[in-house]
């Protein structure tokens, strides 16, 4: 249904389900048809920026505690070293390497014509979007041939970056992620985060323009659930007239297109009554475009979004299964349980790379470990650290001392009273690794895991060194760590994604080339 807008003020009104049969029918799964309203929009020249709505001050708090006198802050890298000792005549599975399934992954997977579509899922690390942008410097393309094809649902949260100019989000939204709950996983959006309000006047707004300043989108599709209430929307498009909208049809996934004959810029929704679930927005297609990288991540994320989540619905936003490399990059979040279930694990992670498949049946599938994960430790300890390590230090000089003035003893007694055994050289159990042990773990599974459902893996931590490796990644000058020895600085996920870039094939010439078909 084509519905043409061009007053202010008009209300439409969409009380019939729409099939759109090519967008999901042709799924192997049992999908539910979406409904498809379609707007014709005029374009404006000379948009100006957006000005975000500014948010109500917080609620006042308790004051913030004073400094302690004690903060927590990095170990010492000589105690870090005497904790490495733990590992050190271990051959950790996670630390091999890729096998040389990873040489030449991307250039299998590129389409000669199409080039490459990619889709990676994941929590902060990826969300923080230094890595795949890092990727995409390397790929040598221009910004033109660069394109997402959705802005998700995760605009305005910290921590994450969106290939979008500039983005709003006012008072009365809150993010809903499948990995929390039932209901964000039985409505899920690309990313599976949506923004969720119930509070009119909530609104969002979008600057779709490249970053400077061009309009290159003639089509945009939001992406929503539709409620079995009517929903009761104010369209903006380039800082234009209100459009007032009463979407009202049966309840499931739905996507509002704007077409326009020229490139658009900017757009407003406001929510005027009604419960609106927005899943993201779904831009132009573009002919320049040699890879369509969709980053689709967001802080706290774990894998059990993958498990959870109803495929059918999900399947709606891909049609025709684009993507041809889709990717999980989860397992820090998972790590930080206190007691963390290796068994558990594997079953949740075997019910989301099985789901993901099923979604992408023809997609080249990838795991992507978590790196390594350091403690932090208390200002006195670090102290009482140096002081034990000089101890050490010096017992050990007597002790080489000794074992030199008795080098000329040939007999087994006086051997083993100098020499400790192998047992004895092991300190005891380092809280300075207990992180750095569950993420191998997590990284041995994935291996394995990908292993028996025909995906490649990586891991972040193989990648940077192996166990204990963040400590050293953080005295590095400049930081390769975050001081909160979990994140990475800027520079340490560059360093990353060069890695993989050497490790999977990445590299200028494959976009040039294409896979020589």
């Amino acid at each position: 249904m084509d519905v043409n807008v061009f007053s202010p003020g008009l209300v439409l009104m969409y009380p019939h389900r729409l099939l759109a049969c090519a967008l999901a029918c042709c799924l192997a799964l049992q999908a539910q048809a979406m409904t498809v309203i379609t707007l014709d929009v005029a374009a404006q020249a000379g948009v100006s920026d957006l000005v975000c709505r500014p948010k109500p001050l917080p609620s006042p708090t308790a004051p913030a505690a004073a400094p302690t006198d004690d903060p927590l802050v990095q170990p010492d890298l000589e105690e870090v070293e005497a904790a490495r000792l733990e590992v050190a005549t271990d051959e950790p599975e996670g630390l091999r390497p890729p096998d040389g399934q990873g040489a030449d992954f991307f250039r299998r997977a590129i389409d000669e014509r199409q080039g490459l579509r990619i889709a990676l899922w994941g929590d902060s690390h990826m969300a923080a979007a230094f890595f795949s942008q890092e990727l995409i410097t390397l790929s040598g393309l221009r910004p033109e041939q660069v394109q997402s094809a959705v802005i998700p649902a995760t605009m305005n949260r910290p921590g994450v970056r969106l290939p979008a100019r500039k983005t709003c989000v006012s008072a009365g939204w809150s993010y809903d992620a499948a990995y929390r709950g039932k209901e964000a996983a039985d409505a899920p959006g690309p990313a599976m985060v949506s923004l969720v309000s119930q509070e009119p006047g909530a609104l969002l707004q979008w600057d779709v323009r490249s970053a400077d300043a061009v309009a290159v989108n003639k089509k945009l599709r939001l992406m929503f659930h539709q409620t079995a209430q009517p929903i009761v929307v104010a369209l903006s498009v380039d800082q234009g007239d209100e459009m007032i909208i009463s979407l009202s049809a049966e309840q499931g996934p739905a996507v509002l297109e704007l077409r326009s004959d020229q490139p658009l810029s900017t757009l407003a929704l406001r929510l005027i009554s009604g419960s609106l679930r927005v899943h993201g927005l779904g831009l132009d297609a573009l002919p320049t475009t040699r890879l369509q990288f969709d980053v689709f991540a967001f802080p706290g994320a774990t894998v059990r979004s993958w498990q959870q989540t109803d495929l059918a619905y999900l399947a709606q936003w891909f049609p025709n299964n684009p993507y041809q490399v889709v990717a999980l990059a989860f397992g820090t979040n998972e790590g930080n349980q206190k007691n963390f279930d290796a068994s558990a694990y594997e079953d949740g992670l075997v019910q989301a790379v099985k789901n993901l498949k099923t979604v992408f049946p023809q997609a080249q599938c990838l795991l992507i470990g978590p790196g390594d994960r350091g403690v932090l430790v208390r200002k006195s300890s670090l102290r009482q650290a140096k002081k034990k390590n000089k101890a050490k230090a010096k017992a050990n000089a007597k002790a080489k001392a000794k074992a030199r003035a008795n080098a000329k003893v040939k007999n087994k007694k006086s051997k083993a009273a100098v020499r400790p055994s192998p047992a004895a050289k092991r300190p005891p159990d380092s809280v300075l690794l207990q992180y750095a042990r569950v993420h191998q773990k997590i990284n041995d599974i994935q291996m394995r895991i990908g292993e028996q459902w025909g995906c490649s893996s990586w891991s972040m931590q193989h990648a940077m060194g192996g166990q204990a490796s963040s400590y050293g990644w953080a005295a590095k000058n400049p930081p390769l760590m975050a001081r909160d020895l979990i994140h990475f600085t800027p520079a340490g996920y560059r360093s990353l994604a060069q890695v993989f870039a050497q490790d999977f094939g990445w590299s200028e010439e494959i976009f040039k080339t294409g896979n020589g078909n």
